[in-house]
């Protein structure tokens, strides 16, 4: 089987019922509503204003400082004074610490893009995989009960033929036993699918109401899709991990030249003085005072920190791609398990349906041979029994085909 182009025909997801909760409009509530989703549109936000913040060491920075000094007379010649004072200050040359700090949170902003990127298809899948499972479970429930109703009706006729002395009494006990183990299934089925629903709804941010019908899913005209493998590699949850590797190496750049570069700054200050709190001046000769500073700092040496901090990123980067290629290889295996998976559910439900076909004529046949007491009390539970695995074999492989599908959907991100 070729693997570089796979053709399939993947199934659409058709509503039945427009007054219901379909596919589609599941995916848009969980969208706008579930947390896991919203958080990392935080993430994402926070991550934007990093890059915002990272561009402010570009821009002068403003600090007024206001200070007063009451002297009593008693206690010297002092008198009272006050300062105020206004100072911009502008970074020159920063070692180029601040250029690659700012392409380092660039980075880091778009390896979050990508990240919420990617939590968005996991988001879609993870609804598409609750909705089949709850729809499995209803699927489940009526085959059960339809299984729990033959019993019964099964039971009614052997009670009539036992109280005519037409059937032995452990045969009567035998269908009383498998109806009540019917019953009991039914529940089970029941509770089942109540934590799907609940599970459905969690996903869906808690917005899904009790009195919400979902749609069934209904197969209808087929239509061709191309994937190709190559596609696989371009990925957000692999672009997000290179945009961080990317950031790890500017902070590297950041740590090593501004560690090594002289770094100098601009500091324009002003004063204002005055002998009260209110900057009043009584002797002309108190005269304001204006200053422009240039600040020279160059480290020659600080312990060997800056040195094991580069090794340290180094170590780091190294991690992140073996974290790459380990994410290439998992992506791989996902591709090859999903595309056997969505053969096998094509085969499965192939089968599926013929077997449920001759488990019905099956049925029928047994049931008119115990009518016309040809056929015993065991053969007609077995053949309830064969038809109710047929009919949850079929329905399992109908849904399991739409699975495969959105499973082949989110590995290429469709």
């Amino acid at each position: 089987m070729k693997k570089n182009i796979i053709k399939l025909l993947p199934l659409a997801f058709f509503t039945v019922n427009i007054y219901a909760l379909n596919l589609d409009e599941a995916i848009k509530l969980g969208l706008e509503n579930n947390n896991s989703y919203k958080k990392q549109q935080y993430i994402y936000d926070e991550a934007k204003e990093n890059v915002v913040k990272s561009r402010g060491n570009f821009l002068p920075t403003l600090d007024l400082s206001y200070t007063y000094n009451a002297n009593k007379e008693d206690l010297g010649d002092g008198k009272d004074n006050a300062n105020a004072s206004a100072i911009i200050s502008y970074s020159l040359f920063n070692g180029l610490q601040d250029k690659y700090n700012l392409e380092a949170s660039k980075d880091s902003e778009k390896s979050s893009k990508y990240t919420l990127e990617a939590t968005k298809h996991d988001l879609v899948y993870n609804i598409k995989a609750r909705y089949i499972s709850y729809l499995k479970s209803i699927k489940n429930i009526e085959t059960l009960n339809n299984a729990y109703k033959l019993l019964q009706k099964q039971y009614e006729d052997s009670l009539n033929k036992f109280e005519q002395g037409l059937l032995a009494k452990n045969d009567l006990l035998q269908v009383n036993a498998q109806m009540l183990q019917a019953k009991q299934n039914l529940a089970r089925a029941k509770a089942d699918s109540k934590i799907a629903w609940y599970d459905l709804k969690n996903i869906l941010g808690g917005t899904l109401s009790k009195e919400e019908k979902i749609e069934d899913l209904e197969r209808i005209n087929t239509f061709e899709s191309i994937f190709n493998e190559e596609e696989l590699y371009l990925r957000s949850e692999v672009k997000s991990l290179k945009k961080s590797i990317e950031a790890l190496g500017n902070q590297k750049d950041a740590n090593t030249y501004g560690s090594n570069l002289p770094k100098v700054s601009l500091d324009l200050k002003y004063t204002k003085l005055g002998e009260d709190a209110s900057l009043n001046v009584n002797e002309s000769e108190i005269e304001n005072q204006s200053t422009a500073t240039v600040n020279f700092k160059w480290n020659l040496y600080n312990g060997g920190k800056d040195k094991s901090e580069t090794i340290i990123l180094q170590k780091k980067i190294s991690q992140a791609k073996e974290d790459l290629e380990s994410l290439k290889l998992d992506i791989k295996l996902q591709y090859e398990k999903a595309l056997e998976e969505y053969e096998v559910s094509k085969l499965n439900y192939e089968t599926a349906v013929v077997s449920l076909e001759q488990s019905e004529e099956n049925y029928k046949i047994v049931n008119n041979r115990f009518k016309e007491g040809i056929s015993t009390t065991t053969d007609l539970i077995n053949a309830n029994f064969l038809l109710s695995q047929a009919k949850q074999s079929f329905d399992s492989a109908y849904y399991d085909r739409f699975l495969a599908k959105a499973s082949l959907y989110r590995i290429f991100e469709k």
